[in-house]
């Protein structure tokens, strides 16, 4: 539809009324004048009738004794008597064999006529004859003229009847109708044009000044609860502040009351740090709590013209209508990080708030100020991922960075759709013989027009738009396709690796889909190896552990990935169906130089042979590393040392020119892109 349509325009419910009452009253008078008068000009037809056979059997007797005795002058003379009637036209006197002996026409123009006989008897003594016959002939043309005129009159009396009728309708409507109809339509239209109650000014005791009693003790008892109606529309209510519909009504108040459009506005974007915590620790009520303590702090630190709002969950809005300079403003936003900062007793125990946010500071008169808020959530989202707990400015690298990572966002369809997803893969080699064991997946996104784009960038982007599924099903067919090219390599005993994504634990039809896969080209699933990381084991303890033994059950090895990094232990996870265990790289950097983490690494080594679990050094890039794993007991390594990502064709490639008996590490490969490597 395009807009709103044009209100149609109003009808005066008097006017109206009139319009559908004139015509019927009229039609009524007209109907009921028109039957009275054809009632009676049916009567005057049957009276004229009646009279002129009387007038013709009087004169039958008159000029019976005449007519016998042929005395025909004496007999036009009776008929010339009774022409003095109007009505009569003509009159004629037949002798018994009907012959006319008398004739007398009054009115020979009359076109339509009536005729009325008599026969004339003659009686004398004992004789009685039929002397002859008597006609008279007469119109109805009188009747008819003195009807039409009767009609007219009685026309002209019914519309000036029937305009006295309306014109007292008007009048009267009016009064007890639309006047009281008027004001109460007026105070509904100015109650919506400013929210007021304005009550209907009727005096009548009808049943109109009735109901605008009526009317005006509802807008009374409504008033209050329109604005209470409007208070929460406008407003949080858990924290009384106010909430997200009224923050765009909020800057462009603050653009237009600018006292200059050069102005500074400085806009802090606050999201709590872990307030999810909270509410799993402490219940949602003392969620809610804690929501309503760092309110009232933020509502405490602001100064009056400030402005705080609650967007809704544990996003906050501080808006300072007017700073001197950025630094100014990164001050306030630190204050209000302080402020946040101070202990709240939660159940008896003392909770310390965190917080990030997020500063946007733009000029009154700036176009983008519209934008404050996803200007600030950009810095937000830079805080809460790179330095939690700190205030991010907004400037050009984090905007540049943002609509990147918008870009990318929007072009995974497309990435998955066009195929520019590549999986590339890293050999995982023997410390003591060189032999490769085994090939890790890792991902690539080759775009159009950013180039080779690492997975620590695009993962993240994968995981937030709901395609981890998708990926990880992406990169298990890319696996298991390459298995099928390395055993037509004559190389059926190297196992490829796969990452699986915290997400795809809780996945319990994981299991059905890597074994149709796996039939699909003809691979065994013991060939494959899926790596997991200690905190989607310990986020997902049940589930995890159920697909894991589906996993297991079905031949594929289980590998945890990232060892060292979580906060979990080896004793911890014995509980889980485990097959190896890959130290992280950062033990591995600053051997063997580093007596700490010879140390640790030691520690692991042992722990793993006690409870049966082949140990994978990550990250070896030197010799020396590779020498001083294998005195510590680790087997198997995986680095540059050995071999840099590749796509496969390369990969197959050189273990083609190593030769088929003996695998050995692919020690001077070049690297197709070394800054992308796991």
């Amino acid at each position: 539809m395009n807009g709103s349509s044009k209100p149609a325009p109003s009808r005066s419910v008097v006017r109206a009324m009139i319009w559908a009452t004139v015509p019927v009253l009229l039609l009524v008078q007209l109907l009921a004048s028109a039957g009275v008068e054809v009632s009676s000009f049916w009567s005057q037809i049957r009276q004229l009738d009646a009279r002129i056979a009387r007038v013709a059997e009087s004169r039958a007797e008159l000029i019976a004794e005449p007519l016998w005795k042929m005395r025909y002058d004496r007999v036009t003379g009776v008929l010339n008597e009774i022409m003095h009637d109007e009505t009569i036209a003509a009159a004629a006197v037949y002798d018994d064999t009907g012959v006319v002996v008398a004739r007398v026409v009054a009115r020979p123009e009359v076109q339509a006529l009536t005729e009325v006989s008599r026969p004339i008897n003659y009686s004398n003594g004992n004789m009685a004859v039929q002397a002859g016959r008597i006609a008279i002939a007469y119109s109805y043309a009188t009747l008819y003229m003195d009807a039409g005129s009767r009609l007219g009159l009685l026309l002209v009396v019914g519309l000036l009847a029937t305009l006295a009728t309306v014109i007292a309708m008007r009048i009267s409507a009016n009064i007890f109708i639309g006047k009281p109809l008027a004001a109460m339509m007026s105070a509904i239209q100015r109650s919506k044009q400013d929210s007021r109650a304005y009550p209907a000014d009727v005096k009548s005791s009808n049943e109109f000044g009735q109901l605008a009693i009526a009317f005006n003790a509802m807008q009374h008892t409504t008033s209050g609860a329109l604005d209470r109606l409007g208070h929460m529309a406008s407003h949080d209510p858990l924290t009384g502040l106010p909430n997200r519909r009224t923050l765009s009504e909020r800057l462009a108040t603050l653009s237009r009351d600018a006292g200059s459009q050069d102005a500074l506005i400085a806009f802090c974007f606050i999201d709590l740090d872990d307030f999810k915590g909270i509410n799993d620790t402490f219940g949602h009520d003392a969620g809610d709590k804690f929501l309503v303590h760092i309110s009232e702090r933020l509502r405490g630190t602001v100064e009056a013209e400030d402005w705080v709002a609650r967007l809704g969950g544990d996003e906050f809005v501080v808006i300072r209508p007017e700073v001197s300079n950025e630094a100014v403003a990164q001050a306030f936003a630190r204050q209000l990080l302080e402020a946040i900062s101070e202990p709240i007793m939660l159940h008896d125990k003392q909770v310390v708030p965190r917080a990030s946010i997020g500063l946007a500071v733009r000029r009154a008169g700036d176009p983008e100020l519209s934008h404050l808020p996803a200007l600030a959530d950009i810095a937000l989202y830079h805080a809460k991922s790179k330095a939690p707990g700190t205030v991010a400015v907004l400037d050009e690298a984090l905007q540049h960075d943002y609509r990147r990572r918008r870009d990318l966002e929007l072009a995974i369809p497309t990435g998955f759709s066009e195929g520019q997803f590549e999986v590339w893969y890293q050999s995982q080699v023997d410390l003591v013989t060189q032999d490769i064991i085994s090939l890790e997946a890792l991902i690539r996104w080759r775009h159009p027009e950013h180039g080779v784009i690492g997975p620590g960038e695009f993962l993240p982007l994968i995981e937030r738009s709901g395609n981890n599924a998708r990926l990880t099903r992406y990169v298990l067919t890319d696996a298991c396709r390459a298995l099928q090219q390395l055993a037509e390599a004559g190389r059926p005993h190297i196992r490829i690796a796969i990452n699986l994504p915290p997400s795809e634990l809780a996945d319990h039809s994981l299991a059905a889909c890597l074994r149709e896969t796996c039939e699909r080209f003809d691979v065994a699933p013991s060939l494959l190896e899926l790596e997991i990381t200690e905190g989607s084991l310990i986020n997902n303890m049940a589930s995890a552990s159920d697909t894991l033994r589906r996993l297991r059950r079905l031949g594929a090895t289980i590998a945890l990935d990232d060892f060292g990094t979580g906060y979990s232990s080896l004793a911890h996870l014995r509980r889980f169906p485990l097959d190896k265990v890959k130290i992280d790289k950062a033990f591995i950097r600053e051997i063997p130089e580093s007596a700490e983490d010879k140390a640790i690494v030691g520690v692991i080594a042992s722990l793993a042979g006690t409870l049966g679990l082949t140990l994978v050094a990550e990250g070896i890039e030197r010799a020396e590393q590779a020498q001083a794993m294998r005195e510590m007991g680790v087997r198997l390594g995986q680095g540059f040392l050995y071999h840099k990502p590749q796509p496969l064709d390369a990969v197959l490639r050189q273990l083609a020119e190593i030769g088929g008996g003996e695998d050995r590490g692919l020690v001077d490969s070049p690297s197709i892109a070394p800054e992308f490597a796991a």
